[in-house]
């Protein structure tokens, strides 16, 4: 390879039900990244209002800083000079996700995606499936159900829907293995 050569970019995938410490381990990532000297980068969706618009945090306290991104076409724009680009909660984000982080990573740049799987229905929440099967590297993470303490791979809407807002935490969702999961009722979001 030439110095005019990218280096080979890559895409990392953590996945996995809420509370699976999947925003943990992205920064874990990233923190390891920049110490390393790498220049990185870590972005949010608006959408994720629930602690702080300008931090990675987790549901625990841990915090990183954070670029607030509302669509996918704009983080070429605002990752045009780091190495590592993390991107937090990929389901708001939607399936259009999926080609920009093949072009960033075509770009030489090692993208680290984290996200939940499945919705509270208990579909393949998009982008996940797309970008799991895309992944140089998938981490896939579990909560402890609620219930019976097994691996989770769901979380449990725990209280009423109000105004079709399903974003929450630790009060309105508990971690669920597949025995112990009800979904919510139907209609189910039908993904394009």
């Amino acid at each position: 390879m030439t110095s005019a050569e990218p280096s080979a970019g890559r895409l990392i995938v953590i996945a996995g039900c809420m509370f699976a410490g999947k925003t943990a381990r992205l920064i874990e990532c990233l923190e390891a990244a920049r110490a390393a000297g790498r220049r990185v980068l870590a972005v949010k969706h608006p959408l994720d209002s629930r602690y702080d618009p300008a931090q990675l945090h987790t549901h625990d306290g841990r915090m990183f800083p954070a670029v607030s991104v509302p669509e996918a076409s704009e983080l070429g724009r605002v990752a045009s000079d780091v190495e590592v680009l993390g991107i937090d909660e990929a389901q708001f984000f939607g399936r259009c996700l999926v080609p920009v982080c093949e072009k960033l990573v075509a770009t030489g740049r090692t993208l680290i995606v984290a996200g939940i799987d499945h919705d509270t229905w208990g579909q393949p929440f998009p982008p996940l499936p797309e970008l799991k099967a895309l992944a140089d590297e998938l981490e896939q993470r579990y909560a402890v159900c609620g219930v019976c303490g097994r691996p989770a791979t769901f979380h449990q809407r725990m209280v009423p829907v109000v105004d079709g807002n399903l974003i929450g935490g630790p009060r309105e969702f508990e971690p669920r293995c597949a025995e112990h999961f009800t979904p919510l009722p139907p209609p189910a979001p039908k993904y394009e």
